[in-house]
């Protein structure tokens, strides 16, 4: 799998600034299934980072692919970035809040030699930032 990860910025209600944070590429595992369960159990691919305060904050890219009967290829991926110290989504169940984050899947018939398909901000993470901020990222999976 490998992910392009861009941060997108605004100011005024205008896309004001995009950064490219990286392209990472690695191996993901690949499950027999519907894809319910494989998008609980994706692999991390690590390396990418975001400029942050003058320093750097880790970027976790996760994705995994599925194969069912039929045959149907399910891939989904997720990109997120939590700085130091956020407070959680709600009290006493939830994680830190991210400063952003995006997600998506695919679902195709056959076994395709590519797969690509993008993520879609969390329009909550959106909301919450200041500034607000997005995550852009391109997935492409390789057979």
């Amino acid at each position: 799998m490998k992910v392009s990860v861009h941060l997108l910025e605004t100011r005024n209600g205008r896309v004001s600034k995009r950064t490219r944070l990286c392209e990472v590429s690695g191996k993901v595992p690949v499950y027999a299934d519907d894809g319910t369960a494989a998008r609980a159990y994706g692999r991390e691919i690590a390396g990418c980072r975001m400029p942050w305060k003058g320093g750097y904050l880790p970027v976790e890219v996760r994705g995994t692919v599925a194969v069912a009967r039929g045959p149907v290829t399910f891939a989904s991926a997720f990109v997120s970035v939590v700085p130091p110290g956020a407070a959680p989504l709600c009290p006493d169940l939830c994680g830190p809040q991210p400063l952003a984050d995006s997600s998506g899947e695919v679902r195709v018939s056959g076994i395709p030699a590519t797969l690509a398909f993008g993520l879609t901000p969390n329009p909550g993470a959106i909301l919450n930032a200041k500034p607000p901020v997005w995550l852009e990222a391109d997935v492409v999976v390789t057979n």
